[in-house]
C-alpha cells in the first residue's frame, strides 16, 4: 500500500488554505524584528478575515472591495516609508500584498501564487543580516512553504504527515543542486547583499563626543569588528584602533565637521609592522578602524590629513580589509596653518576656571613636554575616579569635571586634558576608537566589542609632532594593560562579568562566534575571487568563466541524471502499489 495515500477521515488540514496560511505567516514572521507593528497586525488581521471567510461561510469581498483596499495599502506604505525602493518598503508592500491576495483565493493557482511570494519573503530576510542564526530557521519555513506547495496539488490524497515527510525528501534532493549552484554559478562583481535603502540599526561611535557617550557603549557586548593577525600581535599598550578624530569643541562637546582638506605629513616607522584581516561589522558608515598607525590598504580605501582610514562608501554589510600598521611611529614636518588654529581653538566665555588653571601650570612647567606631565601627574595624583557612572555635568563641562565631580570615564578626561593643552597654546585634539580586543583561542583571532570604545588625546610637540596621550591610563592604568573589567570595581555595570569569571561560559561564546565568523568567511564572502581560487584548487591554471561554464554544465548534468534515477525509481514503486 502507498503510505502517500489518504485512508484517515476528513480533516481540515486536508484542504491547502490551512497550510498555505500557516507557510506565509512563517515566513511573515522571519521579519518580526524588522516590520512595523501596523504592517504585521495588517497582515494579521486580512488573514483572520480569511479564516473567518472559510469557517463562517462568509461571502469573499467584492472586487470594488479588495481594489480600495490595495490602493489603501500602497498609500499606507508610501506615507509610511516615503519610497517603495529598498528592503523595507519593499517587503512591507510585498507582506501585505500577500495578506490581500487571501482574500481572494479560490484555486491551486492562487495557492501556489502565495506560496511563490512565500519563498520572496524568506529569501530578502537575508537582506537584513547574513547571520548563521537565521539559517535553520529559514530552512524550516522552507520546508514548510514546500510541504504546502505541495498540498496545493494533491490537497486530498496527501496526508499531513505524508506530505511533511515528502517536502523533506525534495529539500534533501535539493540540496546537491543547491550547493553547486552556489559554488559555480557566476558571480557578478560587488556584493550580492548590498541592496541600497535597506535601514540598519548602526550602533558604535559617532561623529560627536559629549563627556557621557562612550560610557554608555561600555555596556555593550556587541562586537565591533574582528582582526586576524599575520605574525606576533602587538601588546596590549599598543592596541588603539583609530577613528573619527574631533577637532571642534563648543565648551561641552566635541565633533568634526566637514574635514579641511590637508596633506598628511610625514611618517618616521619604527619598530615593526603588523599585517592583519579586519573583520568589520556593517555600522552604515565610513570608518575603518585600523591599528594606529596605517600605512597601507587596499585602493577602495583612503587616509584624510588626520590618518583616519575611510571607505569611499558607507560600510553596509560584513567585510574584510588587509591592512598593515605600524603601532610605533613618529609624525613630523611643519603644522600647517589652518591645522594649528583649529587645533587650538577654544569657545568663547565658557570653562574659564580651567584656562585660569591651565596658564598658571604652564607657566610653572619649563616647556611643552613638562606641562604635558604635569597635566597627568594632576590627573593621577588627585583623587581622579575611573567609573562607567559618572555625575552629569554642567555646560562648562571641563570646569565641572576639574574642579567639581572629578569622576568620569575615558571622554571625560580626553575631553578634559584636550582642552587645557588649547588653554595653554599646544594644538591637541580627541581621537576615538578602540582599545584593546578579546583574544579567541579558539579560532585564532581577536574580538573588538563596543565595550572596548575609548578615547585619547593627540598633541603637537615642537620636533616630535604628533603625539598620542592617553590620559585615562594616568588614572587607570589597568584599562591599557588588561581591559574593562579589570580597570572597573565589582559594583560597576561591566557587560559579561559572569563570562569573564567562568572559562566554560567563555569558551562557550568563543566557540559560538568562531562557527558564526568561519560562516562569514566561507559562505556569506564567497566572491568571484573565491570561485578563481576553488578553480585553481580543481587544477585551472587560468581560471576564466570558460572553466566555470564548463563545470557548472557537468555538476548540472550529473544532478539530472541523479534525479532522474530517483524518480524513475520512485515511479516504478508507485505503479507496483497500484498493482496490489
Amino acid at each position: 500500500m502507498n503510505p502517500l495515500r489518504l485512508r484517515a477521515g476528513p480533516s481540515p488540514w486536508l484542504a491547502p488554505l490551512p497550510w498555505t496560511l500557516t507557510a506565509v505567516a512563517a515566513a511573515v514572521a522571519l521579519h518580526a524584528q524588522q516590520l512595523p507593528l501596523w504592517v504585521l497586525a495588517t497582515f494579521a488581521l486580512l488573514a483572520l478575515w480569511r479564516v473567518l471567510i472559510a469557517t463562517r461561510r462568509l461571502a469573499q469581498p467584492s472586487r470594488t472591495v479588495r481594489m480600495l483596499a490595495v490602493i489603501a495599502v500602497v498609500l499606507a506604505v508610501a506615507a509610511s516609508f516615503r519610497t517603495f525602493n529598498g528592503v523595507d518598503a519593499g517587503t512591507a508592500l510585498l507582506t501585505l500584498m500577500a495578506g490581500l491576495k487571501f482574500l481572494e483565493t479560490r484555486n491551486a493557482r492562487d495557492h501556489r501564487l502565495l506560496l511563490l511570494t512565500a519563498y520572496f519573503l524568506v529569501l530578502s530576510s537575508f537582506l537584513y543580516g547574513q547571520h548563521l542564526w537565521r539559517v535553520p530557521l529559514a530552512a524550516l519555513v522552507t520546508w514548510f512553504i514546500t510541504t504546502a506547495l505541495l498540498k496545493a496539488g494533491e490537497p486530498a490524497s496527501l496526508a499531513p504527515r505524508a506530505a511533511l515527510q515528502l517536502g523533506s525528501r525534495v529539500m534533501l534532493l535539493a540540496a546537491p543542486s543547491m550547493v553547486v549552484l552556489f559554488l559555480l554559478f557566476p558571480r557578478i562583481p560587488g556584493p550580492f547583499w548590498a541592496i541600497p535603502g535597506a535601514e540598519r540599526a548602526v550602533t558604535g561611535l559617532s561623529e560627536r563626543m559629549s563627556p557621557g557617550d562612550i560610557s554608555e557603549l561600555s555596556v555593550l557586548s556587541d562586537p565591533a569588528f574582528r582582526v586576524r593577525f599575520a605574525g606576533t600581535p602587538p601588546p596590549p599598550p599598543q592596541r588603539y584602533w583609530r577613528g573619527p578624530v574631533l577637532h571642534d569643541f563648543d565648551g561641552y562637546a566635541w565633533s568634526s565637521e566637514a574635514p579641511i582638506a590637508t596633506l598628511r605629513q610625514p611618517v618616521e616607522w619604527r619598530g615593526r609592522p603588523h599585517e592583519y584581516d579586519l573583520m568589520l561589522e556593517p555600522t552604515g558608515r565610513r570608518w575603518v578602524f585600523a591599528l594606529d598607525l596605517a600605512e597601507s590598504w587596499p585602493r577602495r580605501y583612503l587616509q584624510t590629513g588626520d590618518y583616519q582610514l575611510l571607505s569611499r562608501e558607507p560600510i553596509d554589510e560584513p567585510m574584510t580589509v588587509q591592512l598593515r600598521s605600524w603601532p610605533q611611529y613618529v609624525v613630523g614636518g611643519e603644522l600647517p596653518l589652518t591645522t594649528r588654529r583649529r587645533d587650538t581653538r577654544l569657545s568663547a566665555n565658557v570653562n574659564e576656571r580651567s584656562r585660569a588653571l591651565a596658564a598658571q601650570m604652564r607657566a610653572a612647567a619649563v616647556d611643552e613636554t613638562a606641562y604635558v606631565r604635569a597635566v597627568l601627574a594632576m590627573f593621577r595624583d588627585q583623587n581622579f575616579v575611573y567609573t562607567l557612572t559618572p555625575p552629569k555635568l554642567e555646560v562648562d563641562s571641563v570646569d565641572d569635571f576639574l574642579f567639581n565631580t572629578r569622576s568620569g570615564f575615558c571622554g571625560h578626561f580626553a575631553s578634559a586634558f584636550t582642552n587645557l593643552m588649547r588653554a595653554a597654546g599646544i594644538p591637541a585634539r580627541v581621537v576615538t576608537g578602540y582599545l584593546g580586543g578579546e583574544y579567541n583561542r579558539l579560532a585564532d583571532y581577536y574580538i573588538v566589542r563596543q565595550s572596548d570604545a575609548h578615547a585619547w588625546s593627540e598633541v603637537w610637540l615642537e620636533g616630535r609632532g604628533w603625539v598620542r596621550v592617553d590620559p585615562t591610563a594616568a588614572v587607570a592604568p589597568e584599562r591599557v594593560e588588561g581591559g574593562l573589567a579589570r580597570a572597573l570595581g565589582a559594583d560597576e555595570p561591566v557587560p559579561d562579568r559572569l563570562l569573564h569569571e567562568f572559562a566554560v561560559l567563555r569558551d562557550l561564546r568563543f566557540a559560538w562566534d568562531a562557527v558564526n565568523t568561519l560562516w562569514r568567511e566561507r559562505v556569506v564572502d564567497f566572491n568571484k575571487a573565491s570561485q578563481e581560487r576553488l578553480l585553481e584548487w580543481l587544477g585551472f591554471a587560468q581560471p576564466d568563466w570558460r572553466a566555470l561554464g564548463l563545470l557548472l554544465t557537468i555538476g548540472c548534468v550529473v544532478l539530472l541524471a541523479v534525479l532522474s534515477l530517483q524518480l524513475g525509481r520512485e515511479l516504478r514503486v508507485r505503479d507496483e502499489d497500484a498493482v496490489q
